[in-house]
């Protein structure tokens, strides 16, 4: 069959071998996996910097960056955010250009965009090994006394041939109580050829805080309830932030169905602007924030939020199990999701799923199914990686997931494995339209 997206998903069995050499990593991705249960948006978030590449930069940003060496290239990083665009108008960008080397690699933190919510580093990684492609493999963040800073960080990983200046951005996501230090040490770690390099450099830099202090975040209460195909949801306030917008939004525990997320998800002002939406994070047990374009510099009159759909599932219907000795799927919402394959190698458990997506919309966007699993026997989990493809079908699309993890306990014979939905393709009768301003 054709395969239709980049992202082919090959034969598990590497990743299951690849799986078991990286057991010496479980330090690295329980960390991962913390970011990743913190910030559930980020997957979202990276497929959408890759797509939207499309947005034309404002007049105004292209005449300040161009009064300003080195600037040019920050607004093709920003391309896929109006929001970022107005906070570097208004002279938020602080210059760096702080570097260091490692065999061969050297990694020049360039720029940095920041407020209280959120920073933008801007970087430049080049390295000499011929015939080979390196890339960012982790990031982790120190404060002055060496301690690990919390925070929520993504990038992207594509691999740079030797030689190449490849200029990128890591996206930091801080959490409400944790205060920008005054300066930070980034900890980067490589890999060659997809092999993880053990060594690690680090480079330090400041945090200027007066280029963000003066913009205080501006919250806007909105408390409107409003149902949809029996669902309630309340929409409790909207925060702004030079970098991006926070809506807040609380589902009725009583609601009958899951709440997954929205399609189209936008914020309009009275001209007619749109700001987009580009990630979100779980607030509690029934809420959601989730992150827009910002609108801190434009003070709408007006402003209303649209979304074109909701995705939802039953309650009942959000966990899916599968046999572990016969290899089936005991549990699924419905025909869509199918066990292609179960693979199961000394502590490391690999899934192939296949999704059938029926939907027009559906057919562009891939559903995350999440980084946890569980079994029969409460062992405990670490998830190593997924692989995502789509292929042409017979009825339709049929998407291709591969998940694998790592077993990090041993309590005996598993029968049945099992995990819980975060997002699916079933939807509420309905769309939304609310004036929060």
């Amino acid at each position: 069959m054709e395969k239709t997206k980049s992202q082919p998903l090959p034969d598990m069995e590497p990743y299951i071998r690849r799986g078991i050499a990286q057991a010496k990593e479980q330090k690295r991705m329980r960390r991962r996996n913390r970011l990743i249960r913190l910030y559930s948006g980020l997957a979202a978030c990276c497929i959408l910097f890759v797509f939207v590449l499309s947005v034309r930069i404002s007049p105004a940003v292209a005449a300040y960056v161009s009064e300003l060496p080195g600037m040019d290239k920050i607004v093709e990083l920003i391309r896929d955010d109006r929001g970022l665009q107005r906070a570097v108008e208004h002279k938020m960008v602080q210059d760096i250009g702080t570097k260091a080397s490692l065999s061969g690699i050297t990694f020049t933190i360039d720029q940095v965009l920041t407020d209280q919510k959120r920073m933008l580093l801007f970087y430049t990684l080049k390295h000499e090994h011929t015939g080979q492609k390196v890339a960012l493999r982790g990031v982790k963040l120190l404060d002055a006394s060496g301690k690990e800073w919390e925070h929520g960080a993504s990038w992207g990983s594509m691999g740079v041939a030797a030689n190449v200046e490849h200029k990128d951005r890591i996206d930091v996501y801080v959490p409400e109580a944790s205060a920008i230090p005054e300066s930070l040490t980034a900890e980067v770690t490589f890999e060659i050829d997809d092999v993880k390099q053990d060594s690690s450099l680090a480079v330090t830099f400041p945090i200027d805080r007066s280029k963000y202090t003066a913009f205080e975040k501006k919250v806007y209460p909105v408390d409107k309830t409003i149902t949809v195909d029996g669902q309630s949801l309340t929409i409790e306030q909207i925060t702004v932030f030079p970098t991006q917008t926070e809506v807040s939004i609380r589902f009725d525990p009583a609601n009958k169905k899951h709440i997954f997320g929205f399609d189209d998800l936008k914020l309009v002002d009275e001209k007619g602007q749109t700001c987009a939406f580009w990630g979100h994070r779980n607030n509690g047990d029934n809420g959601k924030v989730f992150n827009l374009e910002s609108i801190y510099f434009l003070e709408p009159q007006q402003l209303f939020l649209k979304a074109s759909g909701i995705r939802a599932l039953d309650r009942d219907k959000l966990q899916v199990v599968i046999g572990g000795k016969k290899q089936t799927l005991v549990k699924a919402p419905d025909d869509k999701l199918k066990l292609a394959a179960l693979r199961q190698v000394d502590d490391v458990v690999g899934l192939d799923l296949e999704l059938r997506v029926e939907e027009e919309s559906d057919r562009h966007r891939f559903t995350y199914f999440g980084n946890d699993i569980t079994d029969n026997r409460e062992n405990k989990y670490e998830y190593v990686q997924g692989t995502t493809s789509t292929i042409a079908s017979p009825d339709g699309r049929t998407q291709k997931h591969g998940l694998l993890f790592k077993r990090l306990t041993n309590k005996g014979t598993i029968d049945d494995y099992s995990f819980t939905l975060t997002d699916y393709p079933t939807r509420l009768q309905g769309e939304i339209t609310v004036q929060v301003k």
